[in-house]
């Protein structure tokens, strides 16, 4: 019978083993503890994360809607859009919505703070 295993490039060297040795050295899969208690704890970021998400995709409702990439569907059309024109118009809604409270509101201020005094004559 034909062994599955070859036997032709083994070595076999016989060193003794007291049982002390097999049973003090460090396993296979240990490590070091003392480097993790020592390292500082590391900053979770995830709110600043979710923020930029956030902000990100509002910048880019505001921007579609302001381009009239996704454009509001009226009432009476509504019923009858298929489902990607229905998830335009609420998302031209949403961006709608941002645009009026946070561009508008911070263009509007701008341009207040650098309009001209009208000039009195009298």
């Amino acid at each position: 019978m034909i062994s599955p295993v070859s036997m032709a490039n083994v070595q076999f060297t016989a060193q003794p083993v007291s049982n002390e040795s097999v049973l003090s050295r460090k396993g296979a899969y240990t490590r070091d503890i003392a480097p993790e208690i020592n390292s500082p704890k590391k900053k979770k970021n995830g709110f600043k994360k979710f923020l930029i998400a956030t902000l990100v995709a509002a910048a880019t409702l505001v921007t579609l809607n302001k381009t009239n990439v996704l454009k509001v569907i009226p009432k009476e059309n509504l019923a009858d859009a298929k489902f990607l024109q229905k998830a335009g118009h609420y998302l031209a809604q949403a961006g709608e919505f941002i645009g009026k409270y946070t561009v508008d509101l911070a263009v509007n201020g701008f341009n207040k703070l650098f309009k001209k005094a009208p000039k009195v004559t009298s």
